[in-house]
């Protein structure tokens, strides 16, 4: 027969040890599979792995409560500033007390000691026994409320000239909530804090995560 299909015998020898080389070549490792407690394996362990993603912040449960009645809530101002009220002036009082709400995210906005220790602190002067603390709780959040009842209160953010006010007094509560303590503090002439003082714990009794 023709021998045009014979190859040179080194050409040969390359090709049937190709040949040979595909034929034994091992096949591919599965995935690695992790066993159950009954020594089957689990199909989920062999699933490309999926990175879990964090909870959109809308899907974080905040807390909702009521205004006090008779109060002014103004507008919001910055992110953080959840609301402000104006309670009502007492007779011969020269400004109305005012509340401020800040919530600052989950796990922000620091500890309980570390903020009341701040609020304290704008009453120089204060001594320690004059300073009233009470744990609380209502709708299941836990409340840290701070009193003082008399005192000069000491306004302005911290780097900014600090104004005096003489005969002032504050109302705070720290609330506990899922997504993060909200901060509820009320500042003003002390005979309109202590008028108000019925109205702000009814504003703590309504505080509750949002449905």
């Amino acid at each position: 027969m023709p021998a045009r299909w014979a190859l040179p015998g080194s050409r040969l020898v390359a090709v049937v040890a190709l040949s040979l080389f595909a034929c034994k070549r091992a096949p591919a490792p599965e995935p690695l599979r992790q066993a159950t407690p009954n020594g089957q394996p689990s199909p989920a362990a062999s699933l490309p792995h999926v990175e879990q993603l964090a909870a959109p912040p809308d899907a974080i449960v905040k807390v909702v409560w009521e205004d006090p009645p008779g109060w002014k809530r103004l507008p919001v101002t910055s992110a953080m500033r959840k609301a402000t009220y104006r309670a009502p002036r007492a007779e011969g009082d020269k400004e109305e007390p005012e509340l401020s709400v800040f919530y600052f995210g989950p796990s922000q906005g620091g500890g309980v000691e570390a903020n009341i220790t701040r609020w304290v602190s704008q009453f120089p002067g204060t001594k320690p026994d004059a300073v009233h603390r009470e744990d609380r709780s209502a709708n299941g959040l836990t409340q840290h409320v701070v009193a003082i009842d008399h005192g000069a209160f000491t306004s302005g953010m911290p780097g900014d000239q600090a104004t005096m006010k003489d005969a002032f007094a504050l109302l705070g509560a720290i609330v506990e909530a899922p997504s993060g303590s909200y901060f509820f503090k009320l500042v003003g002439p002390e005979a309109s804090v202590k008028a108000a003082r019925a109205a702000f714990y009814h504003l703590l009794d309504s505080v509750k995560p949002s449905s």
